[in-house]
């Protein structure tokens, strides 16, 4: 009991002593010079903002951990669908921002060679395909549809911009007037000789310019041509007219290279020899 009343006291002591200094410290405090009451000031002043922005902060912590907690709990099957093509639109819209031509590229290839492929197996069955002629699609549709297209749309696009009734219709007219023709001669010319000379097995050793001419235009005949421009006409002025008011410049080498999937199969018809027999079976089943 005396050890305890002895460490009692000298705790009393040492609480005196404490009590007594911070007694000295208050009064130091409370009565200082003028520059010195206007330092603490600022010191005090400080303290509240500081306080104030843990407090601030703690609340956020405290929002933001409530958020993560309802995050966490499990979206259904249409928010996923949604954030999933929310994430793909947004990817996408910034590969085509940055990624303009080398997009549009890629776009015409895949889709005209899916298109060939089609064409083909409507025709001959899927297990024979000729994938020399599926390389010489996408290889004009590529270059034509996809990167000379995507400039002269951009080209257009800067020349006459807006969306104006005035703009998009002689957009309309040189897209499908000029540019379309010139595609659609590419692909009746082109076709034929890249499938003849540069993917064949021989990889072009036997080129030669005197065959030029028959195997460029061999392979189809002016009234098939003459009916290529009028399904042109029809897909792709009404499109276009669309497109020009309606969709952003950076999707429209997207939406035309769908669009042109659908003509190319129509394309490889011609280049493949099917065309007057499709048109044929398609008489017979109107009339």
């Amino acid at each position: 009991m005396k050890s305890v009343r002895i460490v009692t006291h000298r705790l009393l002591l040492v609480a005196s002593c404490t009590l007594l200094f911070s007694v000295n410290q208050t009064e130091s405090f409370l009565a200082p010079s003028s520059s010195s009451y206007l330092h603490h000031g600022s010191d005090l002043n400080n303290y509240h903002k500081s306080a104030q922005i843990v407090l601030h902060l703690s609340t956020d912590v405290g929002d933001s951990s409530a958020g993560y907690r309802r995050s966490a709990v499990p979206l259904n099957p249409k928010e996923l669908f949604d954030n999933s093509l929310a994430v793909l639109s947004e990817g996408y819209s910034q590969l085509t921002t940055e990624h303009y031509l080398l997009m549009a590229f890629l776009q015409a290839a895949c889709l005209a060679s899916a298109a060939d492929v089609t064409t083909q197996a409507l025709e001959s069955g899927a297990g024979a395909v000729d994938f020399r002629h599926v390389a010489a699609m996408a290889t004009v549709a590529s270059i034509m549809s996809g990167f000379m297209n995507a400039v002269w749309l951009r080209q257009l696009e800067g020349a006459f911009p807006g969306t104006q009734t005035k703009e998009v219709v002689i957009k309309t007219l040189i897209h499908a007037v000029i540019i379309a023709s010139i595609i659609n001669s590419a692909y009746l010319v082109f076709v034929p000789i890249f499938t003849e000379y540069f993917f064949c097995a021989g990889g072009g050793a036997g080129f030669g310019f005197t065959d030029l001419p028959s195997v460029a235009f061999g392979k189809f005949e002016m009234d098939e041509f003459i009916t290529l421009t009028k399904l042109e006409l029809l897909m792709f002025v009404p499109y276009n007219t669309l497109a020009f008011k309606l969709i952003p410049p950076q999707v429209r080498p997207l939406t035309h290279a769908a669009v042109s999937a659908t003509f190319n199969v129509a394309v490889s018809a011609v280049t493949l020899g099917y065309f007057n027999i499709w048109c044929e079976r398609a008489q017979n089943i109107f009339l």
